[in-house]
């Protein structure tokens, strides 16, 4: 679910997760993005494009495979819209707006563990 805070670099990094959550439920085997990756003058929406471009094929992979990990696939896909009604970012970040980034990533990932746990180990 979205912030309630309009920032769009905490919003941008919420959306990150729940790309990435996607894309695990899709692929066990895919692995998370160490956050590092997201400092040095980066930019959110190239950091989401991936993500974003290969949304609905990660989507049909979680359907296939089905049981929890498909049920848990459509509570992600259903909170994306909210997060992509932010105005998310299209300049490089400087430090203040990655630690928000990051910051939006990570309570949005801590969610999803909560949620989902074992689907994400």
């Amino acid at each position: 679910m979205p912030t309630e805070t309009p920032n769009g670099h905490f919003t941008a990094g919420q959306l990150r997760a729940a790309l990435w959550v996607l894309l695990r439920l899709a692929v066990p085997e895919a692995k998370a993005p160490d956050v590092k990756g997201f400092r040095g003058k980066k930019v959110p929406t190239r950091l989401l494009s991936d993500g974003l471009r290969t949304l609905m094929e990660n989507f049909l992979l979680a359907r296939r495979r089905g049981g929890d990990g498909w049920k848990a696939a459509v509570e992600v896909f259903q909170e994306i819209p909210g997060f992509l009604q932010a105005d998310l970012p299209g300049s490089t970040m400087g430090l203040g707006e990655e630690t928000t980034f990051i910051a939006g990533y990570d309570k949005q990932l801590a969610d999803y563990r909560e949620r989902f746990g074992p689907l994400l180990e």
